[in-house]
């Protein structure tokens, strides 16, 4: 484990950092959905657009550098996630509709209660096994981000603005039903607009 604090969410991460995250990324239904929004994130200067397989929903991330996770750690982990998931029974969530945050255009999830047992329980799988304090849950409610912008742009002031042209995007939403999710291993770009990632295991829920 490193010594570096780790950074708050939307900012660079130290050089050379990946961080182990849980996501929910069985979201091939979501990929139309997401192709509907397209043309307003293209009209919005400084947004990047998810590609489809990049899609993801954050359940919990481990706030340190995986490269100091050791592989009995990351195995230990792996297990009690398995256990905590396997007690949480799969469940339909609703994707969308789109919502224009500061930072990001993203897919609003919905209802919360089964998703925030599954938060919760990733996160204290997480700090059962890691030292450290360093589960954290994902930022805010449930969502699926289709854009994220560079930390160097800035904020935009105009976001009402694109929040209404992302209302006009019909039926703007699907649902799906959650069976697991992943453990995996983020990379982050350099300007912190991209994320991708290497998978390490599946976590499936209960039946």
């Amino acid at each position: 484990m490193t010594g570096t604090q780790a950074p708050s969410s939307g900012q660079r991460w130290p050089e050379g950092w990946t961080k182990l995250h849980v996501y929910l990324t069985d979201l091939d239904q979501v990929k139309a959905v997401a192709e509907s929004y397209r043309d307003v994130i293209d009209l919005t200067a400084g947004d990047r657009p998810v590609p489809h397989e990049w899609l993801h929903a954050t359940v919990a991330s481990v706030e340190c550098d995986a490269a100091g996770i050791d592989a009995p750690t990351t195995l230990k982990l792996i297990a009690r996630l398995r256990e905590k998931a396997a007690l949480i029974p799969a469940f339909q969530l609703t994707v969308g509709p789109a919502l224009a945050a500061t930072g990001a255009i993203m897919l609003d999830t919905f209802p919360d209660s089964a998703f925030n047992t599954l938060v919760d329980a990733c996160v204290e799988g997480v700090n059962d096994i890691v030292e450290g304090d360093v589960g954290r849950p994902c930022g805010g409610p449930g969502h699926v981000s289709l854009s994220y912008r560079a930390d160097d742009v800035g904020v935009d002031r105009q976001r009402g603005a694109i929040q209404n042209k992302l209302r006009d995007v019909r039926p703007g939403r699907t649902e799906i039903t959650v069976t697991g999710v992943d453990l995996v291993r983020v990379i982050q770009s350099d300007d912190a607009s991209t994320y991708t990632w290497k998978h390490v295991a599946r976590i499936p829920l209960g039946e």
